[in-house]
């Protein structure tokens, strides 16, 4: 009982650092592309709840890791079966925090066309003369007309652009442009003029549309158990015992930081397989890569378990 409360304490300390490290990125990207964000925060609530959902679910996924593997090294248990009974838990409480991420509400599913929408209004708020400033891009309808969108470019301050027309897909993935005038000015002078332009490559916002949030959960759970039973059949009893020499203070602190990044590292990798996967809207199937490369990533910390057990004996030994 004691060991399984320090399993499950694990895990609950490393999911808000685990999802908050997905959030800050989440948050740091939303910014980059919509530079005006800080004037307008409520209309950042659309593109905050994909952010929220998916940090629960890559932080849920890196807790596990990081929970089991520190469960098994810790203390090292017979049978296969007792190396499941005790990580058990953890796929619950994994299980727990997936259905928490999936009742979040998706945010909008039509980002663009919420783009889109917030062009046409500024336009519709025209008067003779003047500019009406665009909300979260960062770009003003100039009123004169014939009428035109300009700015800066949205993360990139120093090249100013100018358009007569600017139209996002649906999913923000990418952006037509008709009319387009771009001035740089760094070391060189750049102008740049074409009747037509097309961005591609954007990154969406919503969550992929082709995941129902049952299907999501589990895809989700499926890469969870595929991480709670690799972790059980590769982390068998090893020659790791507890170090009779505990090193000095710093090495120790040192010593166990690692231990804990590498037992994040099946977690992250796949967490961010599937966020990569997401965000392409790949196929439900495609998702098998994801734990994949998670159960190989689960590999490689079995081997320097077995090849670097001096690191791993400080771990047990604190």
């Amino acid at each position: 009982m004691v060991t399984h409360r320090r399993d499950l304490g694990r895990f609950w300390v490393s999911l808000p650092a685990c999802a908050g490290l997905v959030g800050l990125v989440g948050v740091l990207r939303l910014g980059h592309q919509f530079p005006a964000a800080s004037s307008s925060p409520a209309l950042l609530v659309p593109f905050l709840l994909p952010v929220l959902g998916l940090s629960l679910e890559a932080g849920g996924l890196v807790a596990l890791s990081v929970a089991q593997l520190s469960a098994l090294v810790g203390a090292p248990l017979p049978s296969l079966a007792a190396r499941a009974r005790a990580g058990l838990p953890l796929l619950g409480m994994l299980g727990l925090v997936l259905v928490v991420a999936e009742t979040i509400p998706r945010g909008t599913e039509h980002p663009g066309a919420f783009a889109n929408d917030l062009l046409a209004k500024a336009r519709d708020s025209c008067s003779q003369g003047g500019k009406v400033p665009v909300p979260l891009l960062g770009l003003s309808v100039s009123c004169d007309p014939p009428q035109r969108i300009e700015g800066p470019m949205p993360g990139v301050p120093s090249v100013q652009i100018a358009m007569r027309e600017l139209i996002f897909a649906d999913d923000l993935r990418s952006v037509q442009i008709a009319a387009l005038e771009l001035q740089a000015a760094r070391s060189l002078r750049v102008s740049l003029r074409a009747q037509s332009a097309r961005v591609v490559g954007l990154a969406p916002w919503s969550r992929s549309p082709r995941l129902s949030p049952l299907a999501r959960f589990a895809v989700l759970a499926g890469l969870g158990a595929v991480l709670w039973l690799g972790a059980c059949i590769v982390l068998r009893p090893s020659e790791v015992q507890a170090s009779d020499a505990v090193p000095p203070g710093a090495t120790r602190r040192a010593a166990r930081w690692l231990v804990y990044a590498l037992f994040a590292a099946p977690g992250v990798v796949t967490a961010a397989l599937f966020i990569s996967l997401d965000q392409d809207r790949a196929a439900p199937a495609a998702y098998w890569v994801a734990a994949l490369l998670g159960t190989l990533a689960l590999g490689l910390v079995a081997v320097l378990v077995r090849r670097v057990p001096q690191i791993f004996s400080y771990f047990r030994a604190l």
